[in-house]
């Protein structure tokens, strides 16, 4: 069997178990009635995909070392999925030993998503410099259109007097309680959003069809797509009074999934192949 029909048949696999494992992780919670349990269910769940992915990142990172562009993406990516990690660990340790639902507040473990952010942009910043941009004109075309949308979205949603209407009093509106906290870091998380969806969407647009690249970074950056996604859409709720960790802990899971499948590449293809290359040129 040569090495691309190898290639494909891995992939054809690892989509099978991601799209599987997503189904049967997300249909059990949606199946689970009780409100209280399914969040208990998806909590412990979220934390299991985390910690197999960041398994994966810190494997990755020990085997290929922190040498060349492929390296500091491999840490950035890894740094990133554990300050999530972190965050998803601290929501499980405040529901069930403290009793706290923290996804209802804004809390210390928010500097961990943010953080995450931080390191996973460097991440997709790092594949950027490594991939030709074919064609400008139409990945700047489509990247506007997306910024525009992502802001009026947002505008319309997280502005406080978005939920004016005749039948809404002007007065209560303008008394509903902000924290000066809250309202600074949920104006972060679509910012930091737009930081994850832009150099996604660019990484998508230009990639090119090699198996051993392009694979991971495709799986990468769909996988940070979805949790941008789902981050907004929590980040709306919230600042309209009504957070929820459903649906978007679904989305959370189906993130970590899909790049535990990415680093799963890595480590298997990418990486061994660099420490093969490396052994050949120690001989």
């Amino acid at each position: 069997m040569n090495i691309e029909a190898r290639y494909k048949k891995t992939l054809k696999y690892l989509i099978i178990s991601i799209v599987t494992s997503i189904l049967v992780l997300d249909l059990g919670i949606l199946f689970i009635s009780d409100v209280h349990l399914q969040h208990g269910v998806a909590i412990l769940s979220l934390n299991i995909v985390a910690i197999i992915a960041t398994t994966f990142g810190i494997i990755a990172v020990s085997r290929h070392g922190l040498g060349g562009s492929h390296g500091k993406s491999y840490l950035f990516l890894t740094i990133g999925i554990v300050f999530w990690f972190v965050a998803d660990l601290g929501i499980m340790y405040s529901y069930f030993v403290l009793k706290v639902d923290e996804f209802k507040q804004i809390s210390i473990l928010d500097a961990f998503w943010l953080l995450g952010y931080v390191f996973l942009t460097l991440h997709l910043l790092s594949i950027i410099k490594t991939i030709k941009i074919r064609n400008h004109t139409i990945t700047i075309t489509i990247l506007l259109g997306v910024v525009v949308g992502f802001i009026v979205v947002n505008l319309v949603s997280l502005l406080p007097f978005s939920d004016f209407s005749p039948t809404n009093d002007l007065d209560q509106i303008l008394k509903k309680d902000y924290e000066f906290q809250d309202v600074v870091i949920t104006v972060l998380y679509p910012i930091l959003d737009l930081c994850l969806i832009v150099p996604s969407i660019t990484i998508l647009l230009n990639i090119y069809r090699e198996y051993q690249h392009a694979i991971p970074w495709i799986l990468a950056s769909i996988s940070l797509l979805v949790n941008a996604f789902a981050d907004n859409g929590y980040t709306i709720q919230f600042i309209d009074g009504k957070p929820s960790a459903m649906p978007w802990d679904l989305f959370y899971i189906a993130d970590f999934i899909i790049m535990s499948g990415a680093l799963y590449w890595y480590n298997k293809y990418h990486i061994s192949e660099h420490i093969l290359k490396r052994k050949n040129e120690r001989k």
